[in-house]
């Protein structure tokens, strides 16, 4: 039977749902690897140390290439961190290249930083996908990711009516979409039972056709 995918959680993941778990912090990556599953790695914004996060970086590095490491991130920007958007930018700029070095998708957080990150997607010209997680923005936002060719991810603001990640999903190319849990409660399949609802499609095909899109962005076999 094909699983449902998630493709950025917190949590492990349910029976039935093939999810990418997210290291958050550097420092537990050796030891979240030695575990079953699926991962991404990365330097999250709130978890940036200033005076050592390139030796976070390097430390990561040695992990990009591990098996079970399918994505880099979730790394970006956040308006309500205290850090400086330039130190951010750094950062960002560094996982983006070890998304480069590994050919892996980089899973993405942005606040209040959506311009940016698409600045910076025309700016660095990366190979790798790029993949906004999260995205509950206005659709006027998410046209210019998508014209820049990120893909968004849609968590539990879905089943919330009226919600703006409810109006982009039902408008946005279907081969750019993902799913996933993020660290919210919802089960994975309600919602995708509500995407299937949005997009007015069968939810067992589009488990399918998100199946077959993680599989050929994410290298899974």
């Amino acid at each position: 039977m094909i699983p449902y995918t998630d493709i950025h959680s917190h949590h492990p993941p349910s029976p039935g749902v093939l999810a990418i778990r997210n290291l958050l912090n550097p420092d537990t990556v050796e030891a979240g690897l030695a575990e079953e599953g699926l991962y991404s790695i990365g330097i999250h914004p709130w978890h940036i140390h200033p005076d050592h996060w390139k030796e976070d970086a390097a430390h990561l590095r040695a992990f990009i290439h591990h098996p079970k490491v399918l994505a880099i991130g979730e790394a970006g920007l956040d308006r309500l961190t205290d850090l400086p958007l330039s130190l951010q930018e750094e950062v960002f700029s560094a996982m983006v290249q070890l998304s480069e070095e590994a050919k892996k998708p980089l899973i993405i957080h942005a606040v209040r930083t959506h311009h940016e990150i698409a600045m910076l997607h025309r700016a660095l010209q990366p190979t790798q996908r790029w993949i906004v997680h999260g995205f509950n923005v206005r659709m006027s936002i998410a046209q210019g990711l998508l014209q820049h060719g990120l893909c968004l991810s849609f968590g539990e603001a879905l089943l919330k009516q009226g919600s703006p990640a409810s109006e982009v999903l039902q408008q946005m190319p279907l081969e750019q979409l993902f799913i996933e849990s993020d660290d919210k409660t919802a089960d994975v399949p309600s919602l995708y039972r509500r995407a299937a609802q949005l997009r007015d499609m069968d939810p067992e095909v589009l488990k399918e056709d998100m199946y077959k899109r993680f599989c050929s962005m994410f290298g899974y076999a």
